[in-house]
């Protein structure tokens, strides 16, 4: 008994030493709006996904296709900064990135909203999916 105690111990202490991650960006999130340079553009197709400290995949939907693309890719985050680079850009087309890397502040989250501003001056707002 006394051994399963010190193992579920120290699989709780390893655990807690893999670096933080802010339990309220956890999940999936619906782009709501997007704004830059005063104008602010109504957005209901598209979804990021935060599934750990580094798992992240961005999630739209293509009407004149009526189809869904997901592209994977790795998420890191130092306090307020979160850079996330894809794993390819075939579908960039369809969206505002212009390359695989890129960076963004995050300026608020709570357990329903979730408030980016990325490095080219754009400003998300997402709704917990």
């Amino acid at each position: 008994m006394k051994n399963s105690y010190l193992i579920f111990f120290i699989i709780m202490l390893l655990s807690s030493c893999q670096g933080f991650f802010d339990p309220k960006i956890e999940g999936k999130w619906q782009l709501k709006t997007v704004e830059k340079d005063g104008t602010t553009t109504a957005v209901d197709t598209v979804w990021y996904n935060f599934q750990s400290e580094s798992v992240f995949a961005l999630q739209f939907y293509i009407p004149q296709q009526d189809t869904f693309i997901i592209l994977y890719g790795m998420r890191t985050q130092t306090d307020d900064v979160m850079s996330v680079i894809l794993n390819n850009e075939a579908y960039f087309d369809h969206i505002d990135w212009t390359q695989r890397t890129r960076s963004f502040t995050v300026t608020d989250v709570t357990n329903k909203r979730l408030a980016l501003r990325s490095e080219e001056g754009y400003n998300y707002i997402f709704g917990r999916f």
